[in-house]
């Protein structure tokens, strides 16, 4: 798995999206679950805000500030 912050988007790829929703489930326990969960009835972006309280891409320009590179 790549390090933390890698990809310019958080679909991008296997190793990019895990990062990703590891870190977001630091601010959410079981966050992946509950993602997992919405999506068996397709992918919103809404599903962020929902869970988190933020916007995806507001939550991915966090993760990215957080894991410069």
């Amino acid at each position: 798995m790549g390090p933390a912050g890698d990809g310019e988007r958080w679909d991008q790829g296997n190793d990019v999206t895990a990062r990703f929703l590891e870190y977001c489930g630091k601010f959410k326990e079981g966050f992946v679950g509950e993602l997992n969960r919405k999506m068996k009835n397709g992918y919103s972006d809404d599903y962020f805000k929902e869970l988190l309280g933020k916007k995806r891409d507001r939550v991915w320009r966090d993760y990215k500030a957080r894991y410069p590179r």
